[in-house]
């Protein structure tokens, strides 16, 4: 990425293209038609700069990498012990992130409310949306922007072109039944709740957009009470290195809702001649591993597995775990 000198130089030269075109309007020797060539020349050059940075970002943050079709779970690892183990061995260790971001910025709500949840997550998630299954074809969505912020979102698979189709009133599920889910999480009245679905049926009819946004935060315990009493059981999904996972509800056996959260992950990175090792761990036991080179370069199989058995070793992890990731290489990110 571009340094501060870097970026500190690029805005001088903005700058400086800004008062010159100011100053070729402002000469009054100028001909009108010359100013107007001289600021499209101008306008040239900046056109030519911004370009050439993009590009030049894109060329150095290019890479080369060796990364797996998918994370493990270790369950019961000690995920603390583990970054104290890398930190000892003199390892970087990056974070907490929430998947590839900071805490301040991720969506998401901090809940604490929760006890059903703390207990198998700890203080420290966030929660990201929820999912009710009205019925195999239809779900609504009820993502959390923010503490303030809540969207309603409808999908109904039965349409003849899911994705680009219009959606209709008609792929709505029961009035009654969003009306009960809206009272029981955003502890609205019915008329209020009312009153929000038929201007949410108004956009539909007008611009097929099956979707609400609301200036109100949930209530994330009335929530799980919620999707708990439409449930005979749940569970949660296994983590594999970013720290994604989602309670399941079920109703016998049929899926009938979910709570998506996100639990902190760290990335122990060990930086050798040849490549950059990344082990990504979360909370929950998900490891996952990632091989960085330079652009176009290769490295054997040997090679990186048998960095990521010293890593292992190093940090508390078995080694022969190792031999069952299965990994892609890719010469470029572009």
């Amino acid at each position: 990425m571009l340094g501060i000198f870097e970026l500190i130089a690029v805005a001088l030269c903005i700058v400086f293209v800004l008062v010159l075109t100011v100053k070729v309007w402002k000469n009054r020797t100028y001909s009108g038609t010359k100013k107007i060539f001289l600021s499209l020349a101008v306008l040239l050059f900046m056109t030519v700069l911004v370009y050439g940075l993009f590009f030049f970002v894109l060329v150095d943050s290019d890479q080369a990498s060796y990364y797996t079709t998918g994370g493990k779970n270790f369950e019961n690892i000690n995920d603390e012990r583990i970054l104290e183990n890398a930190k000892e061995a003199g390892y970087q260790i990056q974070g907490p992130f929430f998947v590839n971001v900071r805490a301040q910025d991720s969506t998401g709500i901090y809940p604490d409310d929760l006890p059903e949840l703390e207990n198998h997550l700890g203080t420290e998630y966030i929660l990201k949306f929820s999912t009710y299954y009205y019925n195999a074809d239809t779900i609504m969505e009820i993502m959390f922007i923010d503490e303030d912020v809540t969207t309603i979102t409808f999908f109904n698979y039965s349409r003849p072109d899911p994705y680009f189709s219009p959606f209709k009133v008609e792929h709505l599920p029961d009035d009654r039944w969003i009306i009960d889910r809206m009272v029981a999480v955003f502890g609205f009245d019915e008329q209020t709740a009312r009153g929000h679905l038929q201007e949410m049926k108004a956009e539909i009819e007008n611009e097929n957009r099956p979707k609400m946004e609301l200036s109100r935060s949930i209530a994330p315990s009335s929530l799980y009470a919620d999707l708990q009493n439409m449930s005979t059981s749940s569970k949660f999904s296994l983590t594999y290195g970013e720290g994604n996972t989602a309670l399941l509800f079920y109703e016998d056996e049929r899926l009938a809702g979910k709570i998506n959260c996100v639990v902190p992950n760290h990335r122990i990175v060990h930086v050798t001649d040849e490549a950059t090792y990344t082990i990504k761990v979360d909370k929950l036991g998900g490891v996952d591993l990632h091989v960085e080179l330079p652009v176009g370069e290769r490295i054997p199989e040997e090679t990186y597995t048998a960095g990521f058995k010293k890593m292992f070793k190093d940090i508390g992890l078995p080694e022969a775990a190792v031999d069952e990731y299965e990994f892609n290489y890719s010469s470029s990110v572009w």
